[in-house]
């Protein structure tokens, strides 16, 4: 066969088959932004940001956000679970470095010019954790109990994310979310 290989009526090249693959894995990307537990899709890629200003973890955090603020909790909380898996893991394990280094969470509330410097350096943990804060309270909405109580419990593991609220200052998702876990529980 001089460098090709048949494999179920196709034919790969030995040497580029890979291509083909990744043709094939690229093609079926197209339904990959479905989320099949609660069966949303999307028309866009929730987790690309199109503003080159807002990075793509925030774009996706502020995604989720506005679809509650909307009431939209469904959407909202597919919007999260979509892109957890992209930035979730490196958050957590951002935070567990924290955590291990007994380090100090930032502050709350309006903070100096270091300090918001610092916090925002942290934006994936601060991202995750807005994000997680929207899922738990989208399940609490839609009264899946259960499954608000473990989207509670992963917001309240994110302690150290800070989100800013265009009043003027920062708010910890986490700690919101002990304020509403607490009624579960």
């Amino acid at each position: 066969m001089n460098g090709y290989l048949k494999l179920q009526g196709l034919w790969f090249c030995r040497n580029g088959g890979w291509a083909f693959c990744l043709c094939l894995i690229l093609i079926s990307l197209s339904s990959a932004f479905t989320n099949t537990v609660i069966g949303e899709t999307f028309e866009y890629n929730p987790c690309i940001s199109a503003d080159k200003e807002l990075g793509d973890s925030a774009f996706w955090a502020v995604t989720s956000a506005k679809l509650y603020e909307e009431k939209k909790y469904s959407r909202a909380v597919a919007v999260v679970d979509v892109c957890f898996n992209r930035w979730g893991p490196e958050a957590g394990q951002q935070q567990k470095r924290l955590l291990e280094m007994n380090a100090k969470c930032p502050p709350t509330g309006r903070v100096n010019r270091h300090n918001r410097l610092s916090i925002e350096e942290d934006y994936l943990m601060n991202d995750v954790s807005f994000a997680l804060w929207v899922k738990a309270r989208s399940l609490d909405e839609l009264g899946e109990v259960e499954s608000a109580k473990s989207a509670y419990a992963q917001c309240l593991y994110m302690i150290c994310g800070r989100v800013w609220d265009p009043r003027g200052w920062f708010w910890s998702p986490a700690e919101d979310c002990i304020k509403y876990a607490k009624k579960l529980f």
